[in-house]
């Protein structure tokens, strides 16, 4: 199977407990076309791999041990200004249902598989990271991409994202008529 878009140029990191789940993961990035792919055991070696190998994607299982999947997600995205916080994820698990991933987007995972991953499932996933965009924003209690997920007031989020970035816009369109004041 190949994914629709090229992997070559896109590095990633998987994060499971489970040597075989790495090297099965690891096969199936392969075969849709990747060759850059770190592992780590946990979510604390997770952030070790971050920053010496600054993946472009993770791929990350819910249940690990000492460090977790949710664990992992409330860190990577606790300090919005961190270099990595909005790195995007897709989190794995084998529990099912809507509650864990309704969970999931409210820890500001970009994607969900439920376990057994399929080679189609991962791709479809990948394809839509790089190719939707959905602004990262901060409101009471989240950081992390726009949430698509039923229950959440898209709208209201929709308009914070905007509101946040024009503010950004005009913040650096400020730092810029400074600078050439400045000079």
């Amino acid at each position: 199977m190949r994914c629709g878009i090229d992997l070559a140029g896109l590095s990633f990191l998987v994060v499971d407990d489970s040597e075989f789940m790495r090297n099965a993961i690891r096969t199936v990035l392969a075969e849709l076309g990747s060759a850059r792919v770190c592992e780590a055991a946990d979510g604390t070696e997770a952030f070790e791999q971050i920053a010496w190998e600054e993946p472009d994607i993770i791929i990350c299982d819910w249940l690990m041990r000492p460090m977790g999947g949710e664990d992992f997600m409330r860190t990577l995205r606790a300090d919005p200004t961190a270099p990595y916080a909005m790195l995007p994820v897709i989190m794995l698990t084998s529990f099912s249902g809507r509650d864990h991933a309704l969970t999931a987007a409210r820890l500001g995972v970009n994607e969900f598989i439920e376990k057994p991953l399929t080679p189609g499932a991962l791709a479809r996933r990948i394809e839509r990271i790089v190719t939707e965009d959905r602004p990262f924003i901060r409101v009471p209690g989240y950081f992390g991409p726009l949430p698509r997920a039923a229950g959440i007031d898209g709208a209201k989020l929709r308009a914070i994202a905007e509101r946040q970035r024009r503010e950004r816009e005009a913040e650096a369109a400020r730092l810029e008529q400074d600078t050439s004041r400045a000079a």
